[in-house]
């Protein structure tokens, strides 16, 4: 993790407030509020969509989620960490996703959880709203 860890997280799926893992992060949320980030938003066909955040591509909306300094990097990215497949330590060749930084413009940086390849079968979305959530 960098020196500098971002108290932000940006979510586009089921952690996004009033989906099915919000819980997981409301308690210690000090804030939030809409956003996008570029890149491509896909549904996995799983009750849970994929994103890849690309420049210069559509934009994957959600939202940015504030926590107090270090919440985040202390007591929720391992548990975010270990439920998007990422190993300890992780391995970008085969774990599903990478965690990654990204510029919410006017908010701050934030981290962002990215699919590391696009499985067949993945359909692209324009979000992820009305959709069944596993």
């Amino acid at each position: 993790m960098p020196a500098e860890s971002p108290d932000l997280l940006f979510v586009y799926g089921t952690l996004m407030p009033g989906h099915l893992r919000w819980g997981m992060l409301e308690g210690s949320a000090s804030a939030w509020g809409p956003a996008s980030v570029p890149g491509e938003l896909w549904d996995t066909g799983h009750g849970w969509p994929a994103a890849r955040f690309t420049a210069g591509s559509d934009r994957v909306p959600g939202w940015w989620v504030r926590f107090a300094p270090g919440v985040l990097e202390r007591r929720l990215i391992a548990e975010l960490d270990a439920m998007e497949g990422i190993g300890d330590p992780p391995d970008p060749g085969a774990d599903p996703y990478v965690r990654r930084i990204v510029d919410l413009a006017g908010v701050g940086s934030a981290w962002v959880y990215h699919a590391t390849r696009v499985e067949p079968g993945w359909r692209r979305i324009d979000r992820w709203a009305g959709r069944p959530e596993a």
